[in-house]
This record gives structure tokens, sequence and C-alpha cells, in this order.
């Protein structure tokens, strides 16, 4: 059953996904790979209702006696109420879940207490990986800031997705595009979405012989996953690929490209039966020629053998079809003796051979072969446990330089972890700091975003000219009112020092607290549109002209009405006017496209309309990327009463340049918890310009710019403090680049210096 949308009314329209349905039934169908009857595989394109989706599905299970397999591509998104994943319709509403179709939901389509036995799902869409069990935001740790529509997801969120999964019946198996936290791609240009691509280009090629997965950074050596994928390497393709083969070496390719990996969870070892035959396979010997290792070695599972006898020609009807074998086999597929082929020694007629010309058993030789395997993967696994300290993934050299040179406006002056695991005398932990706002040339104020609030006062150790070694000084507890959820992101020490304003996602809403006792004092108003059609994540930065007439908010994700375009967020940045304490009114919106996958985490206001702009992602296997943007706003079109981005003209949007990309930062010293492009890479997500220029060193006459990260909470992510110097007198050569009506699709992935990227 191979269900696909690529035609909405309100989402960008997503053309790889049909031409992924017709490839996917002729690869399926063709008697060189899948050989099922093409009656046996129905497409259901741009089905309309829930019901023209889910009845197909119905029909199949009624019909299927052995093996289902369910394939779905098109947007996905998930429901900040923690319902799940949800899978869309052509008529599906951006922000409403009622118009889409709850994962659940087809679940449930397939049954439990009927045939077929085993249930093979596939999903090609955003955020696919949330219904793996195990894979929820409470797991994830280092994840939490950058999934889209769940930031109030708890750890119980897979278990609720998955629940149910386990209770199937026989085997099941479930294959996803992406990650939980991360949106599928669609490549401009590209035939296919970028996971059905590579899983096609499998089908029909093959795999010509086992490859280990490389590293995903410049660390020890391939871990355990990549070890046990690389341990037959140099052995023959089989003749036929089960699933875990092609689930491999998708995620090896797409890896290579630095795109979004796959998940998969199977039970019962259905991951490890035959699935389809492997073209990449040489052609067996004639009968009566021996190979390496005997007669009796060789014959394998030919033709479709293993997908008829033990899958049902990939299971619709479960109806016996073509063999291949030239002669009977037992269920390991080798034939009895004297037959299949096996030649005997001349004179013996047949006869048990001697030991000395006795064949090899291949059982036998692949029982030792597997013992030998596993000692070398245990072995390789206890070097990577001692070579590797305990919670660091890898550590550049500490002979490297721990500052310099980044780009020709950026230079890393240097870091400090020394706020990473601490408690503020003892009892509150200093982490989840999302915002940053100045306070002197060596002080700073940082926003937790973790309930119920707070603000730390930090000394920075540094007032640029010298690495930081931040500690916090103060703290003070932010007392919301007027109930519901507070969640600060951004944070602007107002001119006096005796307010701060506090952008929320939860609502959303811009607040103002005292510092002498954190008690709010009001809030600003926000325009209709940024509440009316704002997702859970909206309000996430906020900055202050230097005179304080006017502030900034920015959104982290595009509008409902936005959207995305060719992977990259349209947004909006709402300009303020008004006075430092005092009461800001709306004045004018402009139009912001980040870097494709990217998502904006913070500004800094320089003047004259012109911004910094700290944008950021994470990508599970890949890292994180932080990159700084100029945007010149002077020129942009005020879009307050534009409905949609999606058909803005390119100057309509803000012109923007890129000072830095941090990881072509000096690493020295640095290390990571989890894998990265660069050691020094965290989950920056506050930023704050210094006071005053630096008065001595090398970088005399710059700016610096401090950076904080968000550990999220996690033992997989550091708080960090980074202390750059920045020349901001540039305006760059960049130029904006908005888009009209062409809106492909990509994931939020993006490593280092960013990647192609997009929306599911």
């Amino acid at each position: 059953m191979i269900i696909g949308v690529d035609r909405y009314a309100d989402l960008p329209p997503l053309p790889g996904v049909r031409n992924n349905l017709k490839a996917l039934k002729a690869a399926l169908t063709d008697r060189t790979i899948g050989g099922m009857p093409k009656k046996n595989c129905r497409i259901v394109p741009n089905p309309r209702t829930v019901a023209a989706a889910l009845k197909p599905i119905e029909e199949a299970v009624r019909a299927a006696r052995d093996t289902l397999i369910v394939y779905y591509a098109g947007h996905g998104f998930l429901d900040s109420r923690q319902e799940g994943l949800y899978l869309t319709l052509p008529g599906t509403e951006p922000g409403k879940v009622h118009s889409g179709i709850p994962y659940t939901w087809l679940r449930s389509a397939l049954g439990t207490h009927t045939p077929p036995k085993r249930r093979i799902i596939i999903l090609d869409c955003c955020y696919s990986g949330s219904v793996i069990k195990g894979m929820s935001a409470g797991t994830m740790g280092g994840t939490m800031s950058t999934v889209a529509a769940t930031q109030h997801a708890s750890s119980q969120l897979g278990e609720a997705l998955f629940e149910g999964m386990d209770s199937l019946e026989g085997v099941s198996y479930l294959l996803t595009s992406t990650p939980w936290n991360v949106e599928a791609l669609a490549p401009e240009g590209e035939e296919h979405t970028a996971f059905t691509g590579e899983f096609l280009r499998v089908l029909r090629e093959g795999i010509p012989g086992p490859r280990p997965e490389p590293p995903s950074g410049p660390g020890p050596g391939p871990g355990p996953e990549s070890a046990a994928a690389g341990m037959a390497a140099g052995s023959p393709p089989p003749d036929h690929l089960s699933l875990e083969a092609i689930y491999r070496e998708v995620r090896r390719a797409l890896r290579e490209k630095n795109r979004p990996l796959p998940q998969q969870q199977a039970q019962n070892g259905i991951e490890k039966l035959p699935f389809v035959r492997n073209r990449a396979a040489r052609p067996a010997p004639p009968p009566g020629e021996a190979g390496e290792t005997g007669e009796v070695g060789r014959t394998r599972l030919t033709g479709l053998t293993g997908l008829t006898d033990r899958f049902g020609h990939a299971g619709l009807s479960g109806q016996p079809g073509h063999t291949g074998h030239t002669g009977p086999t037992d269920q390991s597929g080798v034939g009895p003796p004297g037959r299949a082929g096996v030649s005997h020694p001349a004179g013996t007629s047949g006869a048990a051979p001697t030991p000395a010309s006795r064949p090899p058993d291949p059982e036998a030789a692949e029982a030792r072969k597997l013992r030998r395997r596993a000692l070398i993967t245990v072995l390789c696994v206890a070097v990577v446990a001692v070579a590797v300290p305990a919670g660091v993934w890898w550590q550049w050299r500490d002979d490297e330089p721990s500052s310099g040179a980044c780009s020709a406006d950026v230079a890393l002056i240097g870091h400090s972890d020394a706020l990473n695991g601490v408690e503020y005398e003892g009892a509150v932990p200093v982490d989840g700091l999302s915002g940053l706002a100045m306070s002197g040339p060596s002080r700073a104020w940082a926003l937790a975003d973790n309930a119920p609030g707070r603000i730390f006062d930090l000394d920075l150790g540094t007032s640029g000219a010298a690495p930081p070694s931040a500690r916090a000084v103060h703290l003070r507890t932010l007392r919301p009112t007027g109930g519901g959820r507070f969640d600060g992101e951004g944070l602007v020490l107002e001119k006096g020092g005796r307010t701060v304003l506090v952008a929320s996602e939860a609502g959303p809403s811009i607040r103002r607290f005292r510092v002498s006792d954190g008690a709010e004092t009001g809030r600003i108003e926000l325009p209709r549109n940024l509440v009316d059609w704002a997702g859970p994540e909206n309000l996430e930065a906020l900055g202050a002209s230097p005179d304080g007439r006017y502030l900034y908010a920015g959104l982290e994700a595009p509008l409902f009405r936005d959207g995305k375009a060719r992977g990259r967020s349209l947004l909006r940045i709402q300009r303020f006017k008004g006075t430092p304490g005092g009461a800001y009114v709306p004045d004018k919106q402009f139009a912001y496209q980040s870097a494709a996958g990217l998502r904006v985490s913070e500004l800094v206001a320089l003047g004259g309309d012109r911004l910094l702009v700290l944008e950021t992602n994470h990508a599970e296997g890949q890292g994180n990327a932080v990159r700084v943007f100029g945007a010149d706003l002077s020129r942009a079109k005020d879009v307050s009463r534009v409905a949609s981005l999606q058909a803005e003209p390119v100057d309509a949007f803000a012109k923007k340049w890129e000072p830095v990309d941090l990881v072509t930062c000096p690493p020295g010293g640095s290390a990571a918890a989890q894998p990265q492009a660069n050691p020094l890479l965290e989950n920056a997500e506050g930023m704050a310009l210094g006071t005053a220029p630096l008065a001595s060193g090398p970088y005399k006459g710059r700016l610096p710019l401090f950076i904080v990260s968000d550990n999220n909470n996690s033992p997989h992510q550091i708080t960090r403090v980074y202390a750059l110097a920045i020349r901001t007198g540039r305006t760059g050569t960049g130029t904006g680049t908005g888009t009209g009506t062409d809106t492909g699709t990509g994931t939020g992935t993006a490593s280092g210096s960013g990647v192609e990227a997009g929306a599911g």
C-alpha cells in the first residue's frame, strides 16, 4: 500500500513525492527486484479524506495473509499537546490538527488480531522518527531546543506515540526517514525526496558488498554500529537484501551527504529476513562448478524463494511465486547431499568423503567467522571505551590553537565551560541559558528558559580581551502573572538596569520584570498575526537598539501561513517603538529568510535597523550548526499587512550577509559530548554585544561578541560561553534571498557550515 500527498491547498507542494509513488511500485513489482504481482501493489495518491487514506489499508489487511507493507510520503507535523505525529492530506491546514491524520489512526487501521502476521511501515515525512519507541524528547536530551512543535513534550511522548505497536501479532518493522526532531528533505532539483531516493537506489542497484559506516567526526574511529556494519567487508554480496541491509546502506549514503538519518525499529528478527533481490550480487556459478567455499555453500535463496516462502510476495496476497531454484532445498536454502550441483571426487560415487577431502561445512565455517568477528567487535568496543573519556565523544588535540580568526570579520578570543554542571550556591543548576544581555564590560544577565524562569548575573571574567572564565554571582527568580505557561527565550536589559524584557514562546508574549524582585510589571501588546498564526516555536529572539527607541522581536520558526521556501524559513521580525521602561507599540514587520535548515535563536540590534542574527540548529548524529548573520532591515518591505510571505519578491526581504560560521573557528582544547563537525560547537541560544570596543590585544578596535549555549538539562550538551571579536562596521555583500512561489521543501538539519535543508 503506497500512499502519498504531493499537492496541498495550504502547504508547499512536494513534486518529489509524486515521483516516489510510481518509482516505488515499479521497483517492488520488478521481477528482478521485488517480484510482487502488480495487482497486489496499490497506489493511493492525494487522498482527500481520512477515510480515503485509511480504508484502502483496512482492505489490504483483510486481503493479506502474510506480510503487509504500508508506505506514506508527504508533509508531517507534531502536535504540541503531546498527541504525536500527524500525517497530512491535501486539505490539511497549518496549525489545525483535526485536518490531518494521527499516526495512531493509521496504526489502528492495521489491526492487531488478524493476518497479516508481518506489518512493515515506512514513513517519509517530517519528524517521522517520533514514532520510534524510545525516541522521545525526554530520551534525546541533546535536541530538546530544536524539535518543531514539541516544546511541551515529555519523556512519555515516544511511549505514547508507539503504544500498541508491541501488541501486533507476529513481527513488525518500522522505518522512518528522519529522527524524531528533524524535518524531511526534498532537495530542489532532485527527482525524489532524500530518503526515498536513496531507498530506491538501493533497490535498483543493490549493494555490491558490505561497507562500514564512516564515523561522524574525526574521533577515535567507528563506533559499534559502524563496526558491526563493516565486519563482513570483503565477503561476496548476498543474493537477497534484508531490510536491515537496506537501512544501513541508505543511512550510510545519507550520512555522507550530511542529510537526515533514517531510523528503524524491528521485532522478532523481521529485519534480517530476505526482502528483495540484490541486483549487485554476482550470478551463481552453474551446477558442477565449485566455488571458493565448496558446492554445498553455494546454494542460497535465489529468485524470490525467501520472499515468497516467508513474505508471500511482499505479502498482500500470500500467493506462491516463481522460486528460481534448480533443486529442492531445506529451510536453510542448502540442498541435500548429492543434489544442487554437488560434485563428488572421482570414484567415490557419492560416498561420504574422507576427512582430508570432506567439503567444508558452510554452517560451521560461518559460525567460526561469526565468533572471530564478534571477538574483533568486542575488542574494538573495548578500545573505544578506554580511549574516549566518559561523556565525551571526541576531543580535538590540545596543541590546536584555542583562539584565532574564524572569518574576515570575526575572531574567536576563547571559550569557557566553567558554568557547565555548576549549581548556584549549591542549590540551583546554572543551565538552560537561552538569552543574554550585557550589564557592563564584563557582566551579563543570562536568562534560563526552564521553569519557573530565572536570570543569572554572570561575571564573564573578561571584557573580551582575554578568554572568558564565567561564574554566576547572583540569581533572580522571575514571577510571571496571569497564569499559563511561561517559557522565556529572549532577554533585553532596559536602559537604567532596573527592568528586563523577556520574550516568552508560551503565549506568546513579551513581559517586563523588575530586576530587584523579579516581579512582572506589564506586557507589550503583540500584533494579532503573531498570536493567531504562531506555532509552538515563535518568539525566540529579542533585542533593543542602542538608544532603546526600538525593540526587535524575532520568530524562531515561520508563521503557519508563511511556511518555508527551498528549505529556508520565511520569518518575520517585529519592530516596536517606545521608550525604555515605558510603553512600546507595534511599528513595522520585516521579512527575513533563514539559511537552509536553520532557525533564528537570537538577535542583537546595532542601530539603524541593522541586526546581528544568530541562526542555529541540531540534527541527531550530525551535531550543531552555529552561524551569525548580519541583516539590514532599512530597505525591507513592511509586511505587517501581508497575509503570507510565500509570494513576496526577493527585494521584500532583509538584505543578509554572514560574518561567521563557528565551524570555521579554532577548536583547540574543546570537547563535545556528542558528534560535532567541530567540538567547539554547542547549542548556542543567547548572544550579546559588548558595551565598548576592545582597547588592546590583536583585535583592538573590534567589539566583543558573547554567545552562551543552552544545555537543555542534558548530559549530552555543555553550557558554554564564547567570546568573539567582531567588526560591526561592515555591511557585507550578501543579498536578500526571499522567494516567490517556488516552494520546494527540505529538512531542518544543518551541521557545521550548514547544509541544504527545508520544511517537511
